[in-house]
């Protein structure tokens, strides 16, 4: 099978639902990262004029646009044949200032290389759980206690159908991403998969975003692990290494952690570069797999069916109205 025939084929796709998209609004931006989240939908209608009254329907029509400016390239200015000396006479300014020493400027290049690209991510059909995660919502505190979790959390776990993580069970069976994967123990006790976070656009080893994806089914989030899997949790440390030399990075500039809350309900591991900083780093929603580790060696082997951990939940979640309606 020829792989660039493949990407043509895929990127037609993408091309086309995005000329099919009708923006209804902004559900969030981020002025740090440069990103802003766009809902709307994808027409099934070639008139304009329906489609603007066609309502957003989760799961159905409802798409999300992610739009992202990405980071500034030194290696593309280099391909491009620029050098020090001549790079900013393409520099075209718009508004500048000056205070004593400093001055700033807006402005634009005339060569493609100074235009950082864009990166455009699609989810489609989008769930009312896609839709929400990116909403601008107030943040709710929780301190969930075992008691807590096994009467409000592990329900609503146990209540998420399949068919919500197929994508992830797809990279598993490599039906897709499989030109992607940078590591695999296929050991189905121990073993695992890593792949580029979507979010990482794999140049930029600065922001190297991996994540390790284990090939056991029973395992959804932190709260199932004991010492039973040390094993397994050991080997996603020590090859996670392996796998980052791959990208330049070492072992000692690597951040791996788990999430609690996860955004789905299969246990994963980000790895990430120490440079990268961000939201999902943040006190109250990632565990350091070093603490992890040493919580149900050293501690307890049932740790985490023991302990209380707190967490952020957005008021739009999922998990948020089931605490609501069962307390």
């Amino acid at each position: 099978m020829d792989p660039d025939a493949d990407n043509i084929t895929t990127l037609s796709e993408i091309e086309g639902l995005l000329r099919r998209f009708q923006f209804k609004e902004v559900l969030s931006d981020d002025t740090s990262s440069k990103t802003i989240w766009l809902l709307g939908i994808i027409s099934t209608t070639t008139s304009a004029d329906s489609a603007a009254d066609e309502p957003v329907v989760a799961g159905h029509n409802a798409a999300i646009v992610v739009l992202e400016r990405m980071a500034f390239s030194p290696l593309a200015i280099a391909k491009a044949g620029c050098t020090l000396p001549t790079l900013l006479d393409s520099v075209m300014l718009a508004t500048g200032e000056r205070n004593d020493v400093y001055a700033w400027a807006t402005g634009d290049a005339s060569i493609a290389a100074l235009k950082p690209a864009l990166r455009i991510a699609l989810t489609y059909p989008a769930t009312q759980k896609h839709i929400d995660k990116h909403r601008h919502q107030l943040r709710k505190w929780v301190s969930e206690t075992p008691e807590l979790y096994a009467r409000i959390t592990k329900s609503f776990i146990d209540s998420q159908p399949t068919s919500r993580i197929q994508w992830v069970y797809n990279i598993l069976s490599k039906k897709v991403e499989s030109e992607h994967i940078v590591f695999e123990d296929p050991d189905p006790d121990s073993g695992f998969i890593i792949v580029p976070d979507l979010k990482w656009d794999a140049t930029n080893t600065d922001n190297m975003y991996l994540v390790a994806i284990v090939h056991r089914r029973d395992l959804r989030s932190l709260r199932d692990l004991t010492r039973n899997h040390l094993s397994l949790l050991n080997n996603i440390r020590s090859k996670a290494a392996v796998a980052a030399q791959k990208y330049g990075v070492s072992s000692d500039q690597l951040r791996l952690y788990i999430h609690y809350q996860p955004s789905y309900y299969h246990l994963h591991v980000h790895i990430t570069n120490v440079l990268l900083e961000g939201k999902g780093m943040l006190a109250g929603r990632a565990h350091l797999l070093d603490s992890v580790i040493d919580n149900i060696s050293n501690i307890a082997s049932d740790y985490y069916q023991r302990a209380t951990i707190p967490y952020v939940l957005g008021s739009s979640d999922e998990l948020w109205s089931h605490w609501t309606a069962q307390q």
